[in-house]
């Protein structure tokens, strides 16, 4: 049996471990990372830097804030995070700098399947513990990362209260109706996305059917839609990313060439924040019975919290 093989069935059974007894991670263990970098580590890291929203979102519900060296830039935005406001003054904040991170030299890096290979490879080289995270979309596969996060730091009871109260939240929350309605996100730029984005699971599990689910698109899941093809589609709902400060959803709701529109004639078109939008850690609970409670309970003046 392969090295790689071996270390993926590893993985397997170091998650199921944790999601049927929460036990302490048994170090050392080595785990084949997105990049098919496999990575060791001995013992607790006491001391981890986090370079991707995923990874602030995730550690900041996991660990003591003392145990977090850095976190990304983007994290204390509150336009994308919804973790903006938890994030005290006293906690770093930088990209991935590879100076500053071998000068501080952290027990580990945790990294998003995006972020600068070349950078990777130089803290690698500097003795620096990198994982890479892979980038995933369904509810399913968020949670995964979320136990495997909580395998790395040794904090399994807590990853798996994460993912618990995630399936609690929409358990109790969600509005079931009796008949989903079609749904599409419609941006400014006038492009949307398929399956092979968050934006995707978040429309499904909101109890909506994505009309361009299964549309090509590019490695982003991004889909161009001109005003013909949105005529043709015709969708009960209009998703628009962010809390539309250029004033987008009305240019739609009085644009004359989509006043046939299902969702145009209802005024159907919901804003979605981009802290929730955006969001791929157990957050995304929040965004799906956000943009329920938008379609299927109006009147509802939900918190993006």
């Amino acid at each position: 049996m392969s090295l790689l093989l071996r270390n993926l069935i590893f993985i397997s059974c170091l998650i199921n471990s944790a999601i049927s007894f929460g036990a302490e991670t048994a170090y050392p263990i080595t785990i084949i990372d997105a990049s098919q970098h496999p990575l060791t580590l001995t013992q607790t890291p006491t001391r981890v830097d986090s370079k991707s929203m995923f990874s602030d979102q995730v550690l900041m519900a996991l660990l003591p804030l003392k145990n977090i060296t850095s976190l990304s830039r983007l994290s204390k935005d509150a336009t994308y995070s919804i973790i903006a406001n938890q994030i005290p003054a006293t906690l770093p904040l930088r990209d991935l700098n590879v100076e500053r991170i071998i000068a501080e030299r952290p027990d580990l890096v945790l990294v998003a399947s995006w972020s600068d290979g070349p950078k990777i490879a130089q803290l690698r080289a500097a003795g620096i513990k990198v994982f890479v995270i892979k980038t995933v979309y369904s509810l399913d596969n968020i949670e995964k990362n979320i136990l495997l996060i909580g395998k790395l730091v040794n904090k399994n009871a807590a990853a798996i209260a994460l993912v618990k109260t995630m399936k609690e939240t929409l358990k109790q929350q969600l509005i079931i109706p009796e008949k989903k309605l079609t749904a599409i996100e419609y941006t400014s730029w006038g492009a949307s996305s398929n399956h092979n984005s968050t934006i995707n699971t978040i429309i499904s599990q909101a109890q909506l059917n994505n009309v361009i689910a299964y549309n090509s698109g590019d490695k982003f899941g991004q889909v161009p839609i001109a005003k013909e093809q949105l005529l043709a589609l015709n969708p009960d709902i209009i998703i628009i990313p962010g809390i539309d400060s250029d004033g987008f959803k009305q240019q739609l709701l009085h644009d004359p060439a989509l006043q046939t529109l299902t969702a145009i004639r209802h005024q159907r078109v919901i804003s979605l924040p981009h802290a929730l939008r955006s969001t791929d850690s157990q957050y995304i609970a929040n965004a799906i019975v956000y943009l329920n409670h938008k379609v299927y309970q109006p009147h509802d003046s939900s918190s993006i919290h």
